[in-house]
């Protein structure tokens, strides 16, 4: 412990160790999720799109406004990867940044959603 924590108060230390713990959840269970995500995205089935457009709403939420009507459109198990994808968003890192060409990917997204 540094000479700062120590001066914290002992129950504000415990709610930054339990936030802390809620964050490696939801990123744990985000990028499983954020991974079933894109694999559907790139399907070609008929909830890929409304899954590109729920990522790009992470994306640029003022260009690509998420209707949830969509969400009616996913399976159960999609719905709950992207509630699980919301979560990870939660954590202050732009969803793209965990993605490996992650800004190249929604780019292309972007621009293929643009088409239609």
């Amino acid at each position: 412990m540094t000479d700062k924590t120590a001066m914290l108060p002992e129950g504000f230390l415990d709610l930054l160790e339990q936030e802390e713990k809620r964050r490696l959840q939801r990123e744990g269970e985000g990028l499983s999720a954020l991974t079933m995500l894109i694999d559907a995205a790139h399907s070609g089935g008929g909830q890929a799109r409304h899954i590109r457009r729920f990522l790009l709403g992470l994306y640029n939420a003022s260009h690509w406004p998420f209707e949830l009507n969509r969400l009616r459109a996913l399976d159960t198990e999609l719905q709950q990867a992207v509630l699980q994808v919301l979560a990870l968003d939660w954590n202050g890192r732009e969803v793209h940044t965990y993605v490996p060409g992650g800004d190249e990917l929604f780019q292309s997204w972007w621009e293929r959603e643009s088409g239609d």
